[in-house]
């Protein structure tokens, strides 16, 4: 997983361990895609701090995404919204 910090909210590197208390949004986004037109989902990430965000890739199945999100929200300590 890859997060995007701003560096001046977040002056220390974000460590594996740190993951588990970032809390925050979780979300899950509609998206189209360009070619043909087909329905794909991407889960987001914010951090409570809102310096840190993740989006996944595009996900096929809204079900699928769904679970992704409330996993991830699990592991980070967030909400899903």
């Amino acid at each position: 997983m890859t997060y995007r910090t701003h560096s001046a909210a977040r002056p220390k590197p974000i460590f594996a361990s740190d993951v588990r208390r970032l809390g925050g949004v979780v979300t899950v986004h509609n998206s189209t895609d360009r070619v043909d037109g087909s329905p794909r989902f991407i889960v987001g990430h914010v951090s409570k701090g809102g310096d840190c965000c993740w989006r996944s890739p595009p996900i096929l199945d809204e079900d699928q995404a769904r679970s992704a999100a409330r996993v991830l929200a699990e592991f980070v300590g967030g909400v899903v919204r």
